[in-house]
Parts: structure tokens; sequence; C-alpha cells
């Protein structure tokens, strides 16, 4: 999203959003979209809560979702145990990806880990979250399928500071001026974008290098 433009008003039907944002997200050119992955890259290794985690999940991007493996390779390198997702029946949890034996395409499309360790959600510091659409309370748009919703479902019962920190990865243009929140929702604690740090949970994204 450019300094003139302004948030998509708010929508009343999801699915509505969902086919705009996603079509425009395919969209976009490829020099487009190694530009906008640098770019969030680059704010998400200065912040302190991704630097100093021990454990932290990732995703492999696909249909022009941000890419993060270059995030997820500089944690691995510097020790921090990184886990991605994989469908299960009844669910999503999340595998650490060096212990894997190998990956192969999942329910979606999306690669997943065949084999490897399990990783509770409740154990991680930080849970890098894909999405759709995203605004500035922390309210976040996904696929659809619910499957990030109920595997976060855990974190809300946890103590701050007990609680991994959830930090949504976007393009700009993926926020909209206001989502209604459904009751089995989970709250961002900041979203990353190739233009700025949006942060919701005090600590999230202004503890900066």
């Amino acid at each position: 999203m450019g300094p003139a433009e302004s948030p998509i008003p708010p929508f009343d039907g999801r699915d509505t959003l969902r086919r705009t944002l996603r079509r425009r997200r395919a969209e976009l050119g490829e020099d487009d979209l190694a530009a906008a992955s640098m770019a969030v890259l680059a704010r998400l290794v200065r912040l302190a809560v991704v630097r100093e985690a021990r454990v932290l999940a990732g995703y492999h991007a696909v249909r022009g979702e941000v890419d993060i493996e270059g995030v997820l390779h500089l944690a691995a390198d510097a020790g921090t145990v990184v886990t991605v997702p994989r469908v299960v029946e009844g669910g999503l949890e999340f595998v650490v990806a060096a212990s894997a034996d190998e990956e192969r395409p999942g329910s979606f499309g999306i690669p997943e880990p065949v084999g490897g360790r399990v990783v509770d959600v409740a154990d991680h510091d930080v849970v890098l979250v894909p999405l759709v659409a995203f605004d500035r309370r922390g309210n976040r748009l996904g696929q659809g399928a619910g499957y990030y919703d109920a595997a976060l479902a855990p974190v809300r019962s946890l103590e701050p500071g007990r609680r991994p920190w959830l930090i949504g990865v976007a393009h700009a243009f993926q926020e909209v001026a206001a989502l209604t929140p459904e009751p089995w929702d989970v709250p961002l604690d900041a979203v990353v974008t190739d233009e700025e740090v949006v942060e919701i949970t005090p600590g999230a994204g202004s503890r900066q290098r």
C-alpha cells in the first residue's frame, strides 16, 4: 500500500474480500514479490522477539504470499529451532523442519514435512502467521479453513510472558480498515509488511535493532 493509498474499507463478505486479495496477491510479478519479501525479511530480522526466539514457527509461501524462507534459514543458522506447519486429521501441527526426512506437497499443494518432531504451539516463542487480510487491531482473515485459528487456540489461555508472540506476515495492500472478529479468531500481536511493523501488543514490534 503506497503512501497515498488508504486501507481497503470494511467488508461484509469475508469470501468477497478473500477473492479480491488473493487475486491481487496472485497477480504480483516475480520482481515485485521478491522485493516485498526482502523488505519484510529486513524488518523481521530486526525484531528482538524474532532474534531472541529459541523456537520459531514459519511457513512455506504459496500463491503470492510473502516468502520468509530467508528468515527461517537465518534463524536456523543462529541455533533457533524452526518449525513449519503440517495438516493432519483434525488440524494443524508444527514440525521441526530439520528433523523431517523430506517434504512433499500437502492438502493444499504446500510443502509439508514427512516425519519429524512435533512441537506444541505453546512451546514456541514466536509464530509467523500467513494471512489474507489484517487490520490494526490484530484481527486476521485466513484462508477460511480455520486451521491456524484452531492450532493457535491454546494460546488464549496462556499468561502474558508465557505465550508465543503471534506475528502476521503480509503485503501492505492486505491491510483493511476493519475486520469483524469471529469468536474463534485469535488476535495477532503484530503484523510485519513490506512497508512497516504494525505493533498491536506492546513489545511485539517496538524492540528493534
